[in-house]
């Protein structure tokens, strides 16, 4: 299924660190959902970040199991996969590691999203009213799961009606970046793979526009929509800080500053490291570009599961150590800043409301009826 060991490699590297992090993420969020867990460890950690990093856990896990389903399969088939490639990729296993890496995907960047808006929210706005409260965060959660079901339950469907419009991976991934439209355009296209085996495919042509449409939807607007909202809510948390800092009345640059931006640029790069060349390559599929075995296979292997693997020691393993170190977090550290900007304003308020008493106070009825 792989054309080279160094692959094979990768492909085990990410699993392993995909699955074995998520997991354990996903088991030191959850003994703070559960009441009785939560009585024998205390928790500090918020309700709305622990519910979407225990949902983010869970998506990124199921990208490992994916990885997991795959990297076995190789070792299954080995050098005779040629024999199986036409029952693998028709068949039902294939289909369902196809649609585990879709949702996982999906529902990946749209819980890291809503963390980025839910972070944005409190340390920009640290006293505003709009607050993504617990069942609505769970509501979001929720329908985070029910929407990327629906999106990778969509290239199923569609290929029972356009057979093999979503089906030319040998590593089962629902949308291809291969120049489809030339395909689609002929009633019979003649296949071949690197190993040599030719397949003769009928397509229905009437589905043309339908598959090319959600290809883009997916692949280019709905991922670049993502990862816009993600960097621009990240931005304006840092330059917040910064401007929070100024009015503080420092105006030097600490480590905790250089540590702030250093965390916010791994946040924001490797969402564009995992996404950007997705998004790239999707748009120059459309345009007609050949994309190589070789890049669908790296794209899919090394990139793409990127932020599965990152995002446990992202958003879980510095909080923990900081808080064993009794350091305040990531959030609680930028609630500080703006506190500290909050207190200074409401400071001045009671300052000039005092100095506004004391003259109303020290003023006699005499001078109040000659004014």
């Amino acid at each position: 299924m792989f054309p080279n060991h160094a692959l094979r490699v990768v492909l085990w590297v990410v699993c392993l660190s995909s699955v074995v992090a998520n997991f354990a993420v996903f088991i030191s969020r959850l003994k703070h959902e559960i009441p009785v867990m939560r009585k024998l460890f205390s928790s500090t950690v918020s309700a709305n970040q622990n519910t979407f990093l225990l949902n983010l856990a869970v998506a990124d896990f199921a990208m490992g199991l994916y990885l997991l389903a795959i990297g076995l399969a190789d070792v299954i088939f080995g050098n005779e996969y040629f024999l199986f490639a036409l029952g693998w990729r028709k068949g039902i296993p294939c289909k369902i590691f196809g649609f585990i890496v879709f949702l996982s995907n999906v529902v990946s960047l749209l819980i890291l999203t809503l963390v980025s808006i839910e972070r944005f929210l409190v340390i920009v706005f640290p006293f505003g009213n709009i607050r993504l409260g617990p069942n609505l965060t769970v509501k979001l959660c929720i329908m985070s799961w029910v929407v990327g079901g629906i999106m990778a339950l969509t290239p199923i469907i569609l290929s029972e009606y356009v057979p093999q419009a979503f089906g030319f991976s040998d590593i089962c991934l629902g949308l291809p970046f291969v120049p489809i439209p030339e395909m689609l355009g002929n009633e019979v296209s003649v296949i071949s793979d690197q190993y040599g085996y030719i397949e003769d495919i009928n397509v229905n042509n009437n589905f043309k526009g339908l598959q090319w449409v959600y290809s883009q939807i997916i692949y280019i607007y709905f991922s670049s929509a993502c990862v816009l909202v993600i960097t621009i809510c990240y931005v304006c948390i840092f330059v917040s800080t910064i401007v929070a800092k100024k009015q503080s009345g420092r105006g030097y640059v600490d480590k905790a500053e250089i540590k702030l931006a250093l965390r916010l640029s791994i946040i924001i790069w490797t969402d564009l490291i995992c996404w950007l060349p997705v998004i790239i390559t999707g748009i120059l599929s459309a345009l007609g570009t050949d994309i190589s075995v070789d890049m669908y296979v790296w794209l899919t292997v090394l990139v793409m599961p990127v932020n599965s693997a990152l995002n446990p020691f992202i958003y879980t393993v510095p909080t923990i150590k900081k808080k064993k170190n009794n350091e305040p977090s990531f959030i609680g550290e930028q609630r500080t800043l703006e506190k500290q900007k909050q207190d200074k304003r409401q400071k001045r308020w009671i300052t000039t409301a005092f100095k506004a008493h004391s003259y109303e106070s020290s003023t006699s009825p005499a001078e109040v009826s000659t004014l």
